[in-house]
Protein backbone atom coordinates (compact mmCIF):
# COMPACT_ATOMS: atom_id res chain seq x y z
CA UNK A 1 0.00 0.00 0.00
CA UNK A 2 2.89 2.58 0.70
CA UNK A 3 4.52 1.85 -2.38
CA UNK A 4 0.95 2.80 -4.26
CA UNK A 5 0.76 5.59 -2.27
CA UNK A 6 4.33 7.10 -3.13
CA UNK A 7 4.03 6.07 -7.21
CA UNK A 8 0.50 8.08 -6.95
CA UNK A 9 2.34 11.03 -5.45
CA UNK A 10 5.48 10.58 -7.83
CA UNK A 11 2.34 10.85 -10.50
CA UNK A 12 0.44 14.21 -9.07
CA UNK A 13 4.10 16.02 -8.73
CA UNK A 14 5.38 14.95 -12.32
CA UNK A 15 1.30 15.99 -13.17
CA UNK A 16 1.60 19.45 -11.57
CA UNK A 17 4.56 20.23 -12.48
CA UNK A 18 3.77 19.88 -16.40
CA UNK A 19 5.44 16.21 -16.71
CA UNK A 20 8.74 17.31 -15.24
CA UNK A 21 10.07 16.94 -12.35
CA UNK A 22 10.15 19.96 -9.63
CA UNK A 23 13.07 20.43 -7.57
CA UNK A 24 12.97 22.24 -4.51
CA UNK A 25 15.36 24.54 -2.60
CA UNK A 26 15.51 20.98 0.11
CA UNK A 27 16.60 18.46 -2.80
CA UNK A 28 19.17 21.44 -4.62
CA UNK A 29 20.90 21.39 -0.90
CA UNK A 30 20.62 17.93 -0.96
CA UNK A 31 22.43 17.37 -4.61
CA UNK A 32 25.05 19.71 -3.85
CA UNK A 33 25.91 17.57 -1.04
CA UNK A 34 25.87 14.55 -2.89
CA UNK A 35 27.65 16.26 -6.02
CA UNK A 36 30.53 16.81 -3.15
CA UNK A 37 30.47 13.46 -1.93
CA UNK A 38 28.07 10.63 -3.64
CA UNK A 39 28.85 8.19 -0.36
CA UNK A 40 27.18 10.48 1.82
CA UNK A 41 24.85 8.32 4.04
CA UNK A 42 20.66 9.62 4.73
CA UNK A 43 21.73 10.21 7.90
CA UNK A 44 25.23 12.04 7.24
CA UNK A 45 22.88 13.70 4.81
CA UNK A 46 19.66 14.82 7.21
CA UNK A 47 22.52 15.95 9.92
CA UNK A 48 23.49 18.64 7.64
CA UNK A 49 20.56 19.36 6.77
CA UNK A 50 18.28 19.43 10.17
CA UNK A 51 16.15 16.94 8.60
CA UNK A 52 15.36 13.05 9.20
CA UNK A 53 17.07 10.56 7.52
CA UNK A 54 13.82 8.72 6.44
CA UNK A 55 12.81 12.51 4.59
CA UNK A 56 16.19 12.59 2.83
CA UNK A 57 16.14 8.76 2.12
CA UNK A 58 12.34 9.86 0.39
CA UNK A 59 14.07 12.92 -1.35
CA UNK A 60 16.60 11.38 -3.27
CA UNK A 61 14.40 8.35 -3.88
CA UNK A 62 11.98 10.13 -5.31
CA UNK A 63 14.82 12.47 -7.41
CA UNK A 64 16.09 8.71 -8.30
CA UNK A 65 12.61 7.80 -10.10
CA UNK A 66 11.81 11.03 -11.56
CA UNK A 67 15.90 10.90 -13.40
CA UNK A 68 17.27 13.67 -11.80
CA UNK A 69 19.90 11.58 -10.18
CA UNK A 70 21.12 9.08 -12.68
CA UNK A 71 23.33 7.43 -10.95
CA UNK A 72 26.38 7.23 -8.85
CA UNK A 73 30.14 6.86 -10.00
CA UNK A 74 33.63 6.61 -8.54
CA UNK A 75 36.12 9.37 -9.23
CA UNK A 76 39.27 8.03 -10.20
CA UNK A 77 43.05 9.86 -9.93
CA UNK A 78 44.32 9.16 -13.51
CA UNK A 79 47.57 9.31 -12.82
CA UNK A 80 47.82 6.52 -10.11
CA UNK A 81 46.18 4.64 -12.49
CA UNK A 82 48.91 5.14 -14.85
CA UNK A 83 47.10 7.83 -17.36
CA UNK A 84 49.63 10.28 -18.04
CA UNK A 85 48.32 11.99 -20.81
CA UNK A 86 44.53 13.54 -21.43
CA UNK A 87 43.44 15.08 -24.45
CA UNK A 88 40.38 16.57 -26.37
CA UNK A 89 39.68 15.62 -29.79
CA UNK A 90 37.68 17.81 -32.44
CA UNK A 91 36.75 15.74 -35.40
CA UNK A 92 34.20 14.76 -37.80
CA UNK A 93 32.36 11.60 -38.76
CA UNK A 94 33.12 10.17 -41.77
CA UNK A 95 29.93 9.53 -44.59
CA UNK A 96 29.30 6.01 -43.14
CA UNK A 97 29.12 6.37 -39.64
CA UNK A 98 25.83 7.40 -37.46
CA UNK A 99 25.53 8.96 -34.48
CA UNK A 100 24.46 5.74 -32.73
CA UNK A 101 27.27 4.23 -34.21
CA UNK A 102 29.66 5.89 -31.97
CA UNK A 103 28.33 4.49 -29.16
CA UNK A 104 31.22 1.90 -30.18
CA UNK A 105 33.65 4.48 -28.61
CA UNK A 106 32.98 2.95 -25.31
CA UNK A 107 35.16 0.10 -26.19
CA UNK A 108 38.08 1.81 -26.61
CA UNK A 109 40.50 2.22 -23.26
CA UNK A 110 40.72 5.80 -22.07
CA UNK A 111 37.73 7.19 -24.11
CA UNK A 112 36.23 8.67 -21.06
CA UNK A 113 33.54 11.02 -22.89
CA UNK A 114 32.27 11.34 -26.56
CA UNK A 115 30.08 14.36 -27.49
CA UNK A 116 27.61 15.95 -30.65
CA UNK A 117 28.66 19.43 -30.27
CA UNK A 118 28.61 22.28 -32.76
CA UNK A 119 30.61 24.12 -34.61
CA UNK A 120 32.89 22.47 -38.19
CA UNK A 121 33.79 19.88 -35.81
CA UNK A 122 31.01 17.82 -34.73
CA UNK A 123 32.39 15.04 -32.32
CA UNK A 124 34.44 15.50 -29.13
CA UNK A 125 36.27 13.00 -27.69
CA UNK A 126 37.89 13.31 -23.97
CA UNK A 127 40.35 10.53 -23.24
CA UNK A 128 42.99 9.64 -21.67
CA UNK A 129 46.06 6.89 -22.21
CA UNK A 130 49.64 6.16 -20.32
CA UNK A 131 51.44 8.43 -22.72
CA UNK A 132 51.24 10.75 -25.75
CA UNK A 133 52.59 7.89 -27.92
CA UNK A 134 50.16 5.60 -26.74
CA UNK A 135 47.19 8.50 -27.31
CA UNK A 136 48.50 8.54 -30.60
CA UNK A 137 48.29 4.82 -31.14
CA UNK A 138 44.99 4.90 -29.89
CA UNK A 139 43.85 7.73 -32.23
CA UNK A 140 44.94 5.80 -35.32
CA UNK A 141 44.26 2.15 -34.28
CA UNK A 142 40.80 2.30 -32.94
CA UNK A 143 39.48 6.00 -32.97
CA UNK A 144 39.68 6.62 -37.28
CA UNK A 145 39.36 3.28 -38.02
CA UNK A 146 35.46 3.67 -36.16
CA UNK A 147 34.92 6.95 -38.50
CA UNK A 148 36.30 9.51 -36.85
CA UNK A 149 38.24 11.98 -39.30
CA UNK A 150 39.12 15.41 -39.63
CA UNK A 151 41.16 15.06 -36.44
CA UNK A 152 41.77 17.93 -34.27
CA UNK A 153 44.07 16.84 -31.09
CA UNK A 154 44.58 19.05 -28.27
CA UNK A 155 45.99 17.77 -25.61
CA UNK A 156 45.44 19.00 -21.77
CA UNK A 157 48.44 20.51 -19.90
CA UNK A 158 46.70 21.25 -16.58
CA UNK A 159 43.04 20.76 -15.21
CA UNK A 160 42.01 23.69 -13.77
CA UNK A 161 38.60 22.76 -12.52
CA UNK A 162 37.71 19.38 -13.23
CA UNK A 163 34.33 18.57 -11.59
CA UNK A 164 32.23 21.98 -11.01
CA UNK A 165 29.84 22.40 -8.72
CA UNK A 166 26.80 21.68 -10.36
CA UNK A 167 23.72 24.73 -11.31
CA UNK A 168 20.64 23.82 -10.34
CA UNK A 169 17.44 25.78 -11.77
CA UNK A 170 15.35 27.93 -9.46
Amino acid sequence: MQRYKFLINVIINLKWSGGKPSIDEMNRRILRLLRTDGKMSYRDVAQKLKRSPSTVRDRIGRMETEGIILGYVALVNAEQMGMNAEAIIFANMEDRVQLEDLHDLRNVEGVLEVLFVTGDKNIMVRMQAPDNREMEDIISDQLIPRGLKDIDLRVIMESVMRFPEVSLPN
